[in-house]
């Protein structure tokens, strides 16, 4: 068996090599949020990209078990976290907008594949919320143009593999707007329209998770993060060949809109998730 060959969930509890750190988690850090807007086509699904290879073999990548994709907002977030309760770490995230789950019978935003730089964070991301976290390796370069702890921080951003820094899958390419290019904007997501309802279906469990801290899970959960700050505004430009932003192989080939949102003193509230079938077990 392949490490990418996906083994079903355990059944019941079994020692885990990794720090147990359960919901609610606390967070602090700064972050910055890419935006664009994708109306799929009927039969569209995400590409094989927009999956880690343990996701794309499984269930979790099957809109006929897992759900049916919409599309809508989408999102990039890379995030640099000072404190959780795991320890600092860093994140990128790419969320392709909303599915519909017609056994769930509810509709929401998915994450489909993300990275870490801290296997206690794959590990615990994914046991607790079904966040299909995996292990890469980050690298930020400083601004040089930064003059307080309000300025941009970096102006560059990449992502590769964990065990191979040079090549990345993900890299931008960051300058401060002229208006509000500093972080002084109050911002919350309890003040915005910006849905962040999450519907994360079971994830499959890799064979050597005690190395690489894939779990497996048997449920779904939904949340709704909440995040709040000091925002500005950056423009982006992709850093990889033909500027690109993802290679299309670890990370999807998107275009996001070329202004996006950078936060400082960042907050991010992860809580404890709800089964969105437990009222009908009940019943």
């Amino acid at each position: 068996m392949t490490d990418s060959e996906p083994t079903p969930a355990p059944a019941t509890e079994v020692t885990s090599p990794f720090p147990d750190a359960p919901a609610p988690w606390s967070c602090k850090g700064e972050a910055f949020w890419f935006f664009g807007y994708f109306s799929p086509p009927k039969g569209y699904y995400p590409p094989k990209s927009a999956f880690s290879d343990l996701e794309g073999a499984s269930e979790f990548a099957d809109p006929n078990v897992t759900g049916v994709y919409k599309g809508g907002l989408t999102t990039i977030m890379v995030v640099r976290y000072k404190e959780t309760p795991v320890g600092p770490y860093d994140e990128l995230i790419w969320n392709p907008g909303k599915f519909y789950n017609s056994t769930t019978k509810s509709t929401g935003l998915r994450i489909t594949r993300i990275y870490v730089s801290s296997v206690d964070s794959v590990y615990n991301g994914r046991k607790n919320w079904n966040i299909p976290k995996e292990l890469a390796h980050f690298t930020f370069t400083p601004n040089p143009n930064a003059t307080n702890d309000r300025s941009l921080p970096y102006s560059k951003i990449s992502v590769a593999p964990a065990n191979d820094a040079d090549h990345p899958f993900f890299s931008v390419d960051l300058t401060p707007t002229w208006l509000f290019g500093s972080a002084s904007l109050p911002y919350s997501t309890s003040m915005t329209p910006v849905h962040t309802g999450l519907l994360q279906p079971p994830l499959p469990q890799s064979p050597n998770w005690e190395k690489n801290g894939q779990v497996g899970t048997d449920h779904w959960w939904t949340l709704s993060p909440l995040m709040k700050g000091k925002a500005g505004f950056f423009r982006s430009e992709g850093a990889l060949e033909d500027g690109k932003y993802g290679d299309d192989v670890g990370f999807p080939d998107v275009q996001p809109w070329k202004t996006g949102m950078w936060l400082t003193n960042f907050e991010l509230g992860f809580y404890i998730g709800e089964d969105p079938l437990a009222k009908g077990k009940k019943d």
